[in-house]
């Protein structure tokens, strides 16, 4: 029983980054991003490429965040400079990057058999595996907090916030909307791709299709975290937004503890 719960705060910490990017695009922008269902997959196929070549765990994620932020620029710019819907921009994009993912993977599945040894390396909290993923993914959560509410504290932030609270009053202050959505766009989907790489990494492969649903998934997470501490600043919303990531989670694990039918 023990086994499930920590394995439900393991993918809830994974699929953290996704709820935050869908918090930067959604709630700050106020941009309904259906990107973040590509990017997901892209990131996770990049990912599991470059492990199988025995690429070293942080480099893969670098490049897995550095592909997500230029898929979110696509979009932004798609948005911005062509002044498509901004719903119809991240659909012209999220099916663009299925074609793209499926290339960059060679096949449409990808497995990782052996894990990765930065994880190895951390103290496993007499949990065995399942605590050393715990300790990983709560030190790369912990610092994508630290980053985001380091970033919209500064005038750069401050200036997305102004955008997604009042486009109107913003550019009337001299903010580019454009370069503003296009920055935060690709932002939100760099974090998005990185939990993409996390996940694929912890569930020991990648599928093409890994990310349907991504955009539910994160907005769940938002509203959960959200409706159960009810933050009154960005910082708390930050950390409410992981905590309802790991509620997500934990739902689906009392469901099983119950009996559910995992297909279900």
């Amino acid at each position: 029983m023990l086994w499930i719960w920590i394995g439900a705060l393991d993918q809830g910490l994974a699929y953290a980054g996704l709820a935050l990017g869908v918090y930067l695009t959604l709630r700050i922008l106020r941009f309904a991003d259906i990107t973040v269902d590509g990017s997901f997959a892209l990131g996770g196929g990049a990912a599991a490429v470059l492990l199988a070549q025995q690429v070293p765990v942080p480099l893969a994620l670098l490049v897995a965040v550095v592909l997500g932020a230029l898929a979110g620029m696509v979009t932004g710019l798609i948005h911005t400079r062509l002044g498509v819907n901004d719903l119809f921009a991240g659909i012209l994009t999220t099916t663009g990057l299925y074609t793209v993912t499926l290339r960059l993977m060679g096949r449409s599945n990808i497995p990782l058999t052996d894990p990765p040894l930065a994880i190895g390396h951390l103290p496993d909290l007499g949990l065995g595996p399942d605590g050393q993923w715990a300790l990983a993914l709560l030190l790369v959560v912990a610092a994508l907090i630290g980053f985001l509410a380091l970033m919209l504290a500064t005038d750069l932030g401050l200036a997305l916030r102004a955008l997604g609270n009042n486009p109107v009053m913003a550019r009337s202050n001299a903010i580019s909307t454009r370069r503003g959505l296009t920055l935060g766009i690709a932002a939100g989907n760099a974090m998005v791709a990185l939990a993409g790489a996390l996940v694929a990494t912890y569930q020991g492969f990648a599928d093409v299709t890994m990310g349907l649903g991504s955009l539910i998934l994160g907005l769940g997470a938002v509203i959960v975290g959200e409706s159960v501490l009810r933050p009154r600043s960005v910082g708390w919303s930050l950390v409410a937004v992981v905590v309802g990531s790991v509620l997500f989670r934990a739902m689906i694990a009392l469901a099983l503890q119950l009996g559910l039918d995992p297909v279900d």
